[in-house]
C-alpha cells in the first residue's frame, strides 16, 4: 500500500511540473547574453570550421616531409593470333599451324619517393600553414570581440529604455495625484472644472508617453534577441548585475581621468586589437610566402625514389621474377616563362602594400580613440549640466505646485514645471547610459573590452 501511495504521489508531482507554464520569463545578464550570442553566431561557427580545415592543412604540410609509399597490383590478359602458313627451309616446305594464344600477366609492386632537399621550402610550407592557422584564430577572436561590443551596445540600450519607462511611470503617477488634488480643490470651490479637464488631458498625455516608452523598450529587447540569434518569442528580463548603474559624478570624473592620456591608450590598442594583430599576421604570411618563392627560384629539388616489382604469367610463380630499382632525381628550374620570378616580385609588392595598410590602420586607431574620448568627455559635461538643471527644475516644480495650491499660480505653470522636470530626468538617463556606452566603445577601440 505504501508503494502504491508513493507511486501515486510521484505521478501527481510530475503532472503538476509539466502543467507549469513553460513560457515563464527568464532573467538574462550581460555575460549570459554574450555567451548565447557567441554560441549562436553563424560567422563564428564558419570560422571555427575554417580553423579545423586549416589545422588539417598544417598536418598535411608536415606529412610532406615523410616519404610516400604506394602499393600497386595489376593483372592483364593478352591474346596473340596468327593464321596457319607454310615456310620453306632448304627447299623443304614446313607447315605452321594456326596459333591462338592467351597469356596472363600478374604484377605487384611497391614504390616510394621522398624529397631530400628543396632549399628547405617544405619546412617553410609548414611555417606558412601555421601562420595561416594563426590568422584564422585571430579572425575568430576578432569576430567574437566585435560581437561582444554589439551585445554591449544593445544591452545598454535596453537598460536605458527600462529606466525611461520607470521615469515616465513616475511622472504619470505624479500627474494622477495632481488630478486627485485638483478634484478636491474643485469640491471645496477653489478651482473650476476647467482645471480638472486640463489635468485629465495631461494625465492622458503622460499615459501615452508611458506606452511609447514601453514600446521602445520592447523593441530594444527584440533587438537583443536578434543580436543573440535566438528565438524571437523568448520572454525575458535583463539584469544590471555587475554593471555600475549609479555612479556618482566623482566616479564618472574618475573614469574620464583614467582615459585622458590617448597616447597610452594607443599603445595599449596596438598591443591588444585583433585587427592590428591580424594586419601584422598578414605581413608575416606574405614574408613566409616570399621565402618559399625565393627558395623555389634559386634552389634545385633533390628527391630519391625506389621501386620493387614482382611479375609472372602465373600467379603461383609471382615470386619467380623480381625487379628492384632506386635512384635520385635532381630538378632545377632554368626557365619557366618568368612565372616564378613574377610570383616572387608579386609577394614583395604585397608585403610593401600590407606595411602601408598597417600604417593607415594605426592612424585610424588613433583617430577612433581620440574621437571616443571626446564623446566620453561630452557626455560627462552633459551629465554635469543636467544634474544642475534637475536640481533647479525640482525647486521650480515644488514652488509651482505650492503657488497653485495657495492660489498664487496657475495650473499651466505647475504642468510646465512637471513636464520640464521629467524631460530633464529622461535626458539625464540618456546622457548617463550614453556615457557608459561611450566608455565601452573606448574600451573596444583600445582592445580592452571584457
Amino acid at each position: 500500500m505504501k508503494k502504491i501511495f508513493l507511486l501515486f504521489s510521484s505521478i501527481i508531482l510530475i503532472t503538476l511540473s509539466n502543467s507549469s507554464p513553460s513560457s515563464a520569463q527568464q532573467t538574462i545578464d550581460l555575460n549570459e547574453a554574450v555567451n548565447i550570442a557567441i554560441q549562436n553566431n553563424t560567422n563564428i561557427a564558419t570560422l571555427e570550421k575554417s580553423l579545423e580545415i586549416q589545422k588539417l592543412s598544417t598536418k598535411g604540410a608536415k606529412g610532406n616531409l615523410y616519404p610516400n609509399l604506394s602499393l600497386n597490383a595489376r593483372w592483364s590478359r593478352n591474346n596473340t593470333y596468327s593464321d596457319g602458313t607454310v615456310t620453306f627451309q632448304n627447299g623443304i616446305p614446313i607447315e605452321i599451324p594456326e596459333q591462338d594464344t592467351w597469356i596472363n600477366n600478374f604484377g605487384v609492386g611497391v614504390s616510394s619517393t621522398v624529397t631530400l632537399f628543396d632549399g628547405f621550402s617544405n619546412l617553410s610550407q609548414i611555417d606558412l600553414s601555421e601562420e595561416n592557422e594563426s590568422s584564422v584564430i585571430l579572425q575568430l577572436d576578432k569576430q567574437k570581440y566585435d560581437l561582444v561590443f554589439n551585445i554591449n551596445s544593445v544591452y545598454f540600450d535596453i537598460l536605458k529604455k527600462e529606466k525611461i519607462v520607470a521615469a515616465n511611470e513616475e511622472n504619470l503617477n505624479d500627474s494622477k495625484l495632481q488630478l486627485d488634488r485638483i478634484k478636491e480643490f474643485m469640491d471645496v470651490g477653489k478651482v473650476t472644472m476647467t482645471d480638472v479637464y486640463r489635468q485629465d488631458v495631461q494625465v492622458a498625455q503622460n499615459e501615452l508617453a508611458v506606452e511609447r516608452s514601453k514600446n521602445e523598450y520592447r523593441k530594444s529587447k527584440v533587438d537583443l534577441l536578434l543580436a543573440m540569434n535566438t528565438d524571437m518569442n523568448t520572454e525575458y528580463t535583463v539584469s544590471n548585475r555587475n554593471i555600475e548603474t549609479d555612479l556618482t559624478t566623482a566616479e564618472l570624473q574618475g573614469v574620464l581621468n583614467r582615459n585622458s592620456n590617448t597616447e597610452v591608450l594607443l599603445n595599449k590598442a596596438l598591443a591588444n586589437r585583433y585587427d592590428y594583430k591580424l594586419s601584422e599576421q598578414n605581413i608575416r604570411i606574405n614574408q613566409t610566402q616570399l621565402e618559399i618563392d625565393q627558395k623555389n627560384l634559386y634552389y634545385p629539388v633533390i628527391s630519391a625514389f625506389g621501386n620493387y616489382n614482382l611479375n609472372a604469367s602465373n600467379i603461383n610463380n609471382i615470386l619467380g621474377s623480381r625487379a628492384f630499382n632506386f635512384g635520385i632525381n635532381i630538378a632545377y628550374p632554368i626557365f619557366q616563362g618568368f612565372s616564378m620570378s613574377n610570383k616572387m616580385q608579386s609577394s614583395e609588392i604585397q608585403i610593401r602594400q600590407k606595411q602601408d595598410d598597417i600604417q593607415l590602420l594605426k592612424q585610424q586607431i588613433r583617430s577612433e580613440i581620440k574621437k571616443s574620448y571626446i564623446d566620453l568627455e561630452t557626455q560627462f559635461k552633459q551629465i554635469e549640466i543636467l544634474e544642475r538643471n534637475i536640481v533647479s527644475a525640482e525647486q521650480d516644480k515644488l514652488l509651482s505646485d505650492e503657488n497653485y495650491r495657495v492660489g498664487l499660480g496657475t495650473l499651466l505653470d505647475a504642468q510646465t514645471a512637471a513636464t520640464k522636470l521629467n524631460t530633464l530626468k529622461i535626458d539625464r538617463i540618456n546622457a548617463y547610459y550614453d556615457f557608459l556606452l561611450a566608455e565601452k566603445r573606448l574600451q573596444y577601440y583600445i582592445g580592452d573590452l571584457k
